[in-house]
């Protein structure tokens, strides 16, 4: 009768360690679900996003050409707003330009005028980004073969190239770099100048 007892006892033992186990498979599968489910739904979220992403170039550009503008068509072709170049790919343009002087091509700083004076491209134009809606119609000619756009390191002349192409323009070159990669030459004073702040003739008195 004990034996049979023990048996049962284990029999028991068993089917609960077994339906733990089973519990234990079933909630990992259950959060397995969940989190696939998040992943999709986030993921379905995005699409119009993508999709937005993926069109609005091609409407700027069928505006543009329609308007009788022109298109390069390498930026039809990948479906992009503004063109990225290295810093050396711009110099080599540039040189180019200085050699023949045609006008055609034309160089913009957007950093600040403080930045701007310290150390700057030579021939560049300074358009600061704070500024660029308000001056980018009389400082920036649509109608320039190439426009090259630069800053410190890259992220404000490609938030300004992301800006102008929205109004148009599709002859943007954003130099990625920035000042940062570029070797050819320069020019500034080298010095960031600080506002000095004179000590009032009160404080003068009581020093």
């Amino acid at each position: 009768m004990a034996g049979i007892l023990w048996g049962l006892a284990v029999f028991s033992l068993a089917v609960a360690l077994l339906a733990v186990r089973r519990s234990w498979k079933l909630g990992k599968d259950v959060d397995h679900l969940k989190r696939e489910q998040y992943y999709t739904n986030s993921r379905l979220k995005r699409i119009p996003e993508e999709i937005r992403e993926v069109v609005e170039p091609i409407r700027l550009h069928l505006a543009k050409l329609a308007a009788g503008g022109r298109v390069p068509a390498n930026m039809i072709l990948e479906g992009r707003l503004y063109q990225d170049v290295t810093a050396d790919e711009a110099q080599q343009v540039l040189e180019q330009e200085t050699r023949q002087s045609t006008g055609t091509v034309l160089l913009v700083d957007v950093r600040t005028p403080r930045e701007y004076a310290a150390k700057r491209v030579v021939g560049a134009k300074l358009v600061p980004f704070e500024e660029l809606e308000t001056r980018y119609k009389t400082d920036i000619p649509e109608t320039a073969e190439k426009v090259f756009l630069y800053c410190m390191g890259g992220e404000r002349s490609r938030s300004a190239c992301d800006f102008l192409s929205r109004q148009g323009y599709t002859n943007l070159y954003n130099i990625r770099e920035g000042l940062q990669g570029w070797r050819g030459p320069t020019e500034g004073d080298g010095t960031v100048n600080l506002v000095q702040i004179q000590p009032s003739r009160n404080a003068q008195r009581e020093a």
